[in-house]
């Protein structure tokens, strides 16, 4: 059997929300799994997801069987032409299973409860704490520091991104400055709300006709509360 004749298995795209997710639409394409990983439930599997190139689809989107339950990210593309004896033209993706934990092994990930943009692995991010507190001079002239807890700040700076992850980020941001926020730790995954600036965009990269494609986009934000 050809890989055009298993273009037949059908997916549904999903979206993450509040409690769970949103379904989107359907596509059609072939998931094949590498190194015989699918029988070990003990390792994330990675996949192929080969579809045409009309599908519509990117970096860190998620999707299901519509068949089954398992659920899906995709975790890169694979950019190289089409083999010179293929008599079609198609793209490959690189697949693991969904873990809502840490989604694709590490990434930034920022919601709105119902739009996200997840940020390109490997993204250059610094966290920092401040202490929280009060301050108050003692008889003896020393100084006592009162520590309610600490505020975390997030910033990332210029990290590229498709524009229309670029505006979308941006519309939630102007739409609701308290955004959730996950990213990884030292030892974790970290789950936040917190206080967004509006970012900065730079644009990077224009297609033939000059309107811009990529953006670079610079991140600052701040725990919603103190801990």
């Amino acid at each position: 059997m050809g890989l055009i004749d298993i273009f037949s298995e059908e997916f549904l795209k999903l979206a993450i929300a509040v409690d769970g997710f949103t379904e989107g639409e359907t596509f059609k394409g072939a998931l094949i799994f590498d190194n015989s990983t699918e029988e070990d439930s003990g390792l994330v599997r990675k996949c192929t997801l080969t579809v045409s190139p009309e599908v519509d689809l990117n970096y860190g989107d998620i999707f299901r069987r519509v068949s089954g339950s398992e659920t899906f990210q995709i975790t890169g593309e694979d950019t190289g032409e089409s083999p010179e004896m293929a008599t079609f033209s198609f793209r490959q993706f690189s697949v693991e299973d969904y873990n809502s934990s840490t989604s694709v092994s590490g990434s930034l990930i920022i919601t709105d409860g119902s739009s996200t943009v997840i940020l390109p692995l490997g993204t250059d991010y610094s966290v920092s704490r401040a202490r929280i507190g009060s301050s108050a001079t003692a008889s003896d002239g020393s100084t006592v520091l009162d520590i309610i807890g600490s505020k975390v700040t997030l910033s990332v700076s210029d990290i590229t991104l498709p524009r229309e992850e670029a505006v979308a980020l941006v519309g939630m941001i102007e739409s609701s400055p308290f955004l959730c926020v996950t990213y990884p730790d030292i030892s974790e995954s970290v789950t936040m709300d917190m206080l967004f600036d509006i970012p900065k965009l730079e644009a990077t990269e224009y297609d033939d006709d000059g309107v811009c494609t990529w953006c670079a986009v610079s991140i600052t934000a701040t725990g919603k509360g103190v801990e």
